[in-house]
């Protein structure tokens, strides 16, 4: 219990520092919300790094392909079935946080979880940015929320998961998109979808922020390129042979179909935890459907909201989550604050906690006990997410894809590459 409290003390600080900043009309500046967030991050960095649990993937998974790297090879055919299913851009980003843990003597605990600290603090300015374009004056105060999200905290200090390095990405993709700058917008969502294919579900924000075809065209061409980039990078690198690319992106696509912690497939499995083929076929059927809908439905929405409909939508179906998941959503959610939003914030972050405190001190038949009732209680954090759904444009009512600000009506200025 020292450790849950301790733990768990800067987490409930920076959620009531967020309700009380909103009720209290606090407008903070960025250098008190970055100077309140790497406060926060840093503690919590503290007490996990000294804890004897440590995360699987980021203890062994990310370790040994940081490892791999080094030693010149390509863990997507390396390591073990599931354990790396990444192109070789945050492999690249792991061997970097290896080598200089190893340079400066700072063991792994703490270096391997150093980038996602780095992103997520620098997704606060940007979440003020995303605020701004609707309401400049709630800038600063959007930005302190962000800061203070026990999850982009948790999944950052404690996880040390990639959620806040594809985030950054595709929030800066959206800001630059946003000031009419197609080739960086389009290099940003790449950078967002070589480190995670679900930033896919960010495209369609940034194509809809810019205006006319060409720009449209350009930018898609840079998202695909940098992928492409980085795939074939490992032929020049890491001695992948040019004929097992093929196979290489499909194991870089695919994941273990574990299922029975969220949302439906709690329900279906009774809350036990499962690996079953089949829940990943249906799944997959059942998140297309859902995410298409919400596509259709959203289409005539502002781009952030559209963005924030797909992640979230992406959340209430899914089959197959991690805590992590929960990051997803927050940039967007939090910079347009609407219906709900402190509700879904708060019970993310409680529901999370409990799976990364409390959970993690069980032995496995405890686990299996709490794990029934915890991933069926997920059914009221859908629910909350399901009320903190954008709202949908009135028929003829048009989202700020059609721009009108000067960007939109000049050129691109941008010069051709």
């Amino acid at each position: 219990m020292t450790h849950v409290a301790a733990a768990g003390l800067p987490l409930v600080i920076g959620l009531v520092l967020a309700v009380t900043a909103q009720r209290a009309g606090w407008r903070p500046s960025l250098a008190a919300a970055l100077a309140v967030g790497a406060a926060l991050r840093l503690t919590l960095l503290a007490v996990a790094a000294r804890d004897s649990w440590q995360p699987y993937d980021l203890a062994e998974d990310f370790r040994s392909t940081a490892d791999t790297v080094l030693a010149g090879r390509d863990p997507l055919v390396y390591l073990r079935e599931g354990g790396w299913h990444f192109l070789p851009f945050l492999a690249y980003v792991l061997a970097g946080q290896r080598a200089l843990g190893d340079l400066l003597g700072v063991p792994w605990s703490v270096i391997g979880r150093a980038v996602p600290i780095a992103c997520d603090l620098a997704l606060i300015p940007l979440v003020g940015k995303l605020a701004a374009d609707r309401d400049r004056d709630a800038s600063g105060l959007r930005a302190f929320q962000y800061a203070c999200a026990p999850v982009g905290v948790m999944v950052s200090a404690i996880h040390g998961q990639f959620a806040p390095i594809t985030l950054l990405f595709g929030a800066a993709a959206l800001v630059a998109a946003r000031r009419g700058r197609a080739h960086a917008a389009g290099l940003l969502a790449g950078f967002a979808v070589t480190s995670a294919s679900w930033a896919a579900l960010l495209l369609p924000g940034v194509l809809l922020v810019l205006a006319g075809g060409r720009r449209r065209i350009t930018a898609l061409a840079w998202t695909a390129a940098v992928p492409l980039g980085f795939l074939l990078s490992g032929c020049a690198f890491l001695g992948t042979p040019v004929g097992d690319l093929p196979a290489t992106v499909a194991k870089s696509l695919s994941a273990r179909p574990v299922v029975g912690d969220w949302g439906w497939t709690a329900v279906a499995t009774g809350g036990h935890q499962v690996v079953d083929p089949a829940y990943g076929r249906i799944g997959t059927l059942v998140l297309a459907g859902g995410v298409l809908a919400a596509a259709w439905w959203w289409r005539r929405a502002d781009p952030v909201a559209l963005t924030l409909a797909l992640l979230l939508a992406f959340l209430i179906v899914t089959h197959r989550f991690g805590a992590q998941y929960l990051a997803w959503p927050m940039p967007c959610l939090i910079a347009l604050a609407g219906r709900g939003t402190r509700l879904a914030v708060a019970a993310s972050g409680v529901w999370a906690a409990f799976g990364y405190l409390y959970m993690t001190r069980l032995d496995d038949s405890a686990w299996r006990d709490v794990h029934v009732w915890w991933a069926l209680s997920s059914l009221a954090v859908a629910a909350l997410l399901v009320r903190a759904l954008p709202p949908r444009p009135a028929p003829g009512e048009q989202g700020s894809g059609e721009r009108d600000d000067e960007a939109a009506r000049e050129p691109d200025q941008t010069p051709a590459r």
